[in-house]
């Protein structure tokens, strides 16, 4: 594993707790009607890349989705197990996803692809890309900003994590060249959506299509 990477799933498995604690009521419900209207299929099945304790996993599949999530992470992943016992959870890189092309007719990646530099973002959505149908729908996400940095972000980690920030331009770049069509790359406020006690912190919420 990627050095940097390592250290960032570490310091996830270090405060795992505080981690579930803080965003288990972020509920992306706006992002997730929005991108499961997307679908080729509404029944899927949908990839939930970088699925953590399976929040997200658990209301694609409260929405009738058919959903597989997977963590690098083998903590998430059997916590991911333990919350949600029904649903499919396996531990798997998602720049190296063990799963045949052309398999889901989604890929839903919330607040994974944040952690990657660009060329292993540029690896994730190439895999992503072959796992999905023709006219398959992608969700993505990232905090929104320039640079990249190694640090202690206290709102739901104890340990340092690394963050690569992003504009729309170069999300909208990085998806073209992957081979999306049709990005549509919006802002979201944390604070504004979710409320006090929560970070006034750009995310870039984005939803782009594989060719039919």
């Amino acid at each position: 594993m990627l050095d940097y990477l390592s250290r960032t799933i570490a310091a996830y498995e270090h405060s795992a707790d505080k981690y579930e604690s803080a965003t288990k009521g972020m509920v992306p419900d706006e992002e997730l009607d929005l991108f499961t209207g997307m679908l080729p299929d509404p029944a899927g099945p949908v990839l939930d890349a970088g699925c953590a304790f399976g929040r997200d996993t658990a209301l694609l599949a409260a929405r009738g989705v058919a959903v597989t999530g997977v963590d690098l992470s083998e903590p998430f992943v059997a916590r991911a197990r333990e919350l949600h016992p029904g649903l499919d959870f396996r531990r798997m890189d998602v720049c190296a996803l063990d799963l045949p092309d052309a398999s889901f007719a989604g890929v839903w990646s919330q607040a994974t692809l944040l952690h990657l530099r660009d060329e292993h973002v540029a690896a994730a959505l190439a895999e992503f890309h072959r796992v999905l149908r023709p006219g398959g729908a992608l969700f993505v996400s990232f905090k929104e900003g320039e640079g990249e940095e190694e640090f202690v972000e206290s709102f739901s980690a104890d340990a340092a994590r690394f963050f690569r920030y992003q504009t729309a331009d170069r999300v909208r770049g990085l998806l073209e060249a992957a081979g999306f069509t049709g990005a549509d790359v919006r802002v979201v406020n944390e604070r504004q959506r979710y409320g006090a006690g929560h970070r006034d912190l750009d995310w870039l919420t984005a939803y782009a299509r594989t060719a039919s």
